[in-house]
């Protein structure tokens, strides 16, 4: 059982990314806001997270080169449960408990949520200080239903509400940011085992 909410990380991971990349409608003091940011570049910068359901706490450390990649490690019961990368032009998720690595284009992926998968809107997301509440629903399978609300702490930080159904299940967690750093060195290691089938 435990394994089986594990799983469902990795979905949960890519879907932190894909919900959020548009906010809802926004105010002209936020488009004020968002247009100041976008002048401000970084050539890196890494973000952790953390979070628990049902009494299982798991850590989300994601690091990103400027509109090159995107990294992200999910780790829950003192184990690395999967690893994504985004590049400009693909998307892989890796599970680590099941042994399987996917691989969907940005253009598919684009088309089949109809959101703007680009590695600046995606890492904007991250670095934005808006809050804002989405809802995603996906109609193949496997059956989606998402509602992601984002809340800034008076510490700036990051709270993620994430209500979401997977098929029949129903799952609901809360993901805090414990911090976020730029300009550091760092790699993106994502080699894949030649024992895993790439789905």
């Amino acid at each position: 059982m435990k394994h089986n909410i594990i799983r469902y990380f990795a979905v949960i991971l890519i879907l932190l990314f894909v919900s959020s990349c548009s906010v809802t409608k926004k105010t002209k003091q936020q488009e004020v806001i968002i247009e100041k940011e976008d002048k401000c570049k970084y050539e890196t910068f890494t973000s952790r997270y953390k979070g628990s359901y049902n009494g299982i706490p798991f850590k989300i450390q994601v690091r990103a080169a400027y509109d090159s990649v995107i990294w992200c490690s999910l780790s829950a019961l003192s184990m690395e449960a999967g690893r994504m990368l985004i590049t400009n032009d693909s998307v892989f998720v890796m599970n680590k408990i099941n042994k399987e690595v996917y691989k969907k284009s940005k253009n598919e992926l684009s088309i089949l949520l109809q959101e703007d998968l680009s590695n600046p809107v995606l890492e904007k997301m991250i670095v934005d200080s808006l809050s804002f509440e989405k809802h995603l629903s996906l109609k193949t399978k496997p059956l989606i239903d998402l509602v992601i609300k984002k809340t800034i702490d008076k510490n700036s930080n990051q709270n993620y509400n994430i209500n979401l159904s997977l098929g029949k299940t129903k799952y609901l967690l809360d993901v805090l940011q414990e911090s976020i750093e730029y300009n550091k060195t760092q790699q993106y290691p994502f080699n894949i085992p030649s024992s895993y089938k790439i789905k």
